[in-house]
């Protein structure tokens, strides 16, 4: 493979190709939870059962994060092989045909059709994998921080505009022919023309190939032999436990926002995205500058008890307007978190083996938000608030395992002074 000319050009294409894939996921984020959850949608008879509805969303939600569960790891070792660009034009191929068909499902109101169109852009996924991996390609240890946290501000960006957008294009209010199927087709044409600009301007980042061994079965061996490196697994509990918990709210906060609130799917964009922006604000303008002065573990180790604070107010106030005042808390504490653990696992990897790394946390990601999403519908109909909760009991899970790790690390540091 051929050394890239120039790093800087190469992380703004990175940037854009992310941006866009993340944009087209935030159109719909509004539309998912009304789609199955309100009675004028269609998919289900009129007046069937909450609970019922609860639970089938989150089957919904989960079949797309299984689907990631088995595939990343396949997409980031195939990565490895072949190259990152040829994977990611194949991936971008498989999201449009799922978009598609979830449309149709919409259209003829079959929720079969509308859970291929959902697995199937999950079986395809890959492009943060690959992302990550690009940005480990073209990175420094000293500037891989900083790159890292370019994803997260390119998905906080996606999560401003996507959600917002998503939610005013299902609005009839505005336009009578729009609905739930219009956020889709928007996605699709999106994805289209991600296709067409990766296609054109995505550059090849692997520089050297590495070949591993193929099989469905990957990600269950992944999260095994996450836990049989020592120096990071670990760490990569500490990530299984909280995206975990942190998958609990972004899943089930729109069921609350339902219940609670009485918001549809434009208020709902208008929340999501609002959280977009400080993801955004918190990666690029907070954290960057703080990656100068602290190193990446010092940051998550602070980080995670705010994560903790900010979900339980979170439940707080009645009156929704305090929920403004709270999610720029919640949105810095684990943008920052969950970006300086990637990139303490990162460092610790091997050059070499930056795809198959990547792609073993990505499986953790992909099983954690998996989980929550298979039993959160029943928990969220005993309770809105229990969702919640569950998250900021496992963020401080998190935060204790973590403390373990850095003072494990301090002790090293101390030994080879």
């Amino acid at each position: 493979m051929t050394k890239p000319k120039s790093n800087s050009k190469i992380i703004f294409v990175i940037f854009i190709t992310v941006f866009i894939d993340l944009l087209g996921v935030g159109l719909i984020i509004p539309v998912l939870a009304p789609l199955l959850l309100a009675n004028k949608s269609g998919i289900f008879p009129l007046n069937s059962d909450f609970a019922l509805r609860t639970i089938i969303f989150g089957i919904l939600l989960s079949s797309y994060s299984f689907a990631q569960f088995f595939s990343n790891p396949i997409v980031g070792a195939l990565s490895d092989r072949f190259g990152r660009r040829k994977v990611l034009l194949y991936s971008l191929v498989g999201t449009i045909v799922g978009y598609t068909l979830l449309t149709a499902g919409i259209y003829a109101s079959s929720l079969l059709l509308v859970f291929i169109g959902r697995i199937l852009p999950g079986l395809a996924s890959g492009n943060l994998t690959i992302a990550y991996s690009s940005l480990a390609d073209v990175s420094e240890p000293s500037n891989k921080q900083k790159n890292f946290g370019l994803i997260g501000m390119a998905f906080g960006l996606g999560f401003v505009i996507g959600p917002f957008v998503g939610g005013q294009l299902s609005n009839p209010k505005l336009l009578p022919f729009l609905g739930y199927d219009t956020p889709f087709i928007a996605a699709s044409i999106l994805a289209v023309f991600n296709l067409i600009l990766a296609y054109k301007f995505f550059p090849e980042t692997l520089k050297e190939q590495r070949v591993h061994k193929l099989s469905f079965l990957t990600g269950i061996q992944n999260i095994k032999r996450a836990f049989t490196i020592p120096s990071l697994r670990t760490l990569f509990f500490v990530v299984f436990v909280n995206n975990f918990g942190f998958a609990f709210f972004t899943q089930f906060f729109i069921v609350l926002l339902l219940q609670k609130y009485n918001y549809q799917q434009e208020n709902i964009g208008m929340i999501y995205g609002y959280l977009g922006i400080w993801v955004a604000i918190s990666q690029g303008l907070i954290l960057r500058p703080l990656s100068n002065r602290m190193e990446p573990s010092k940051i998550a180790l602070w980080t995670f008890p705010l994560i903790v604070i900010s979900l339980i107010i979170l439940l707080i106030p009645d009156n929704p307007v305090y929920l403004y005042a709270i999610i720029p808390l919640l949105s810095f504490s684990y943008s920052s978190a969950n970006s300086s653990i990637q990139t303490v696992i990162s460092n610790l990897a091997d050059n070499s083996t930056q795809g198959e790394i990547m792609g073993i946390s990505s499986s953790m990601n992909a099983l954690s938000q998996a989980a929550p999403a298979l039993i959160g519908g029943g928990i969220v109909a005993a309770h809105l608030s229990y969702p919640i909760l569950l998250g900021a009991v496992c963020a401080l899970i998190a935060w204790i395992m973590f403390i373990r790790v850095y003072h494990s690390q301090l002790k090293h540091q101390h030994k080879n002074v």
